[in-house]
């Protein structure tokens, strides 16, 4: 070839339309030019890992960027990286989300059980509501919007903290009842419509508790130093192949390159996701501030609307 697509730094100014499908997440172009998409449809849970600076932010901001201009998504997003949106990556799209938080794992916790809350009184009117077991059957509507959930540094809300004190223990407890609550919502917010994307410089079992990120069904591994990280951002198949491994992307060209594991082709696939300014990230959060919502105003919306304002009570059985 007389270029590498890989190697040639490409930009995406989002055109603030809403996507037409929102089941379809374009990431970038693989070794061969070739545009690559996946599929969010019935995907509970995505990670995403890499050294500093690699690009996983970025990549990021471009989903966000392009699913902002459409009221049938709604964003949250906890950066544990930060202790206030203006702070952080996330500074010029926090307009476009209906919550924030940052590194305080006790505000963590709350927006943790806030969705918990949602995928529950969503589990238990959707067949009532939407006439569906399955919300991807119809698809997302403003009145019943795909509820991502994005967590940044994910290993700040779930490391473990050791200590016999009571500020430590108090810790212990926090990061260990956000786990459970984040393994909930990946777990049983799939039909309901919830995604959860975790990032995390290594997904190791330390960072992400593995009964989390081994359901998560996709991968991406931005540059990674070690086998070992590798394998855990993308799982031991990584082994062979060695040329596709994440590690031989610690050259400063391959800034913003994920390799990840496609449907329908053997072994792994690189991909060169685009860069999304900011100044780009901050037109078109302002642009759509106007689309963010709740989503459990929504749902409280839609179930007057059908004359309901609670959940259906469970059926009792003896």
């Amino acid at each position: 070839m007389r270029s590498d697509p890989l190697t040639t730094p490409t930009t995406h100014r989002p055109t603030g339309l809403p996507p037409v499908d929102l089941t379809r997440w374009e990431l970038g172009i693989d070794e061969y030019a070739a545009k690559v998409c996946v599929s969010l449809a019935n995907v509970p849970g995505v990670t995403v890992a890499g050294v500093p600076g690699a690009g996983k932010t970025s990549g990021v901001n471009k989903f966000a960027c392009d699913f902002a201009p459409s009221p049938s998504v709604q964003i949250a997003t906890a950066d544990g990286k930060v202790s206030r949106a203006s702070e952080g990556d996330y500074a010029d799209l926090v307009k476009r989300m209906f919550a924030f938080c940052g590194d305080d794992l006790d505000e963590a916790n709350a927006l943790f059980k806030r969705l918990v809350e949602l995928r529950k009184r969503r589990s238990a009117t959707i067949r009532d509501v939407l006439g569906v077991k399955n919300m991807w059957h119809v698809g997302p509507s403003p009145q019943w919007p795909l509820t991502v959930l994005i967590i940044d540094e994910a290993h700040t809300y779930f490391r473990e903290y050791k200590g016999s004190d009571a500020t430590t223990k108090r810790l212990a407890a926090l990061t260990a009842e956000n786990a459970r609550l984040v393994e909930d919502l990946v777990k049983k917010g799939r039909s309901v419509g919830i995604l959860v994307i975790l990032i995390s410089q290594k997904t190791t079992g330390d960072a992400i508790p593995t009964f989390i990120r081994d359901v998560c069904p996709i991968g991406l591994s931005f540059a990674q130093k070690t086998v070992e990280a590798a394998v855990a951002a993308l799982g031991d198949d990584i082994r062979n192949w060695p040329d596709a491994s994440p590690v031989t992307l610690q050259d400063p060209v391959y800034v913003g390159v994920a390799v990840m594991a496609m449907q329908g082709r053997p072994g792994y696939t690189r991909i060169r996701t685009p860069y999304v300014s900011d100044a780009d990230a901050a037109r078109v959060a302002v642009a759509t501030s106007h689309l963010t919502a709740d989503p459990d105003l929504c749902l409280d919306a839609l179930l007057a609307s059908t004359g309901r304002t609670t959940a259906p009570l469970p059926l009792l059985t003896k």
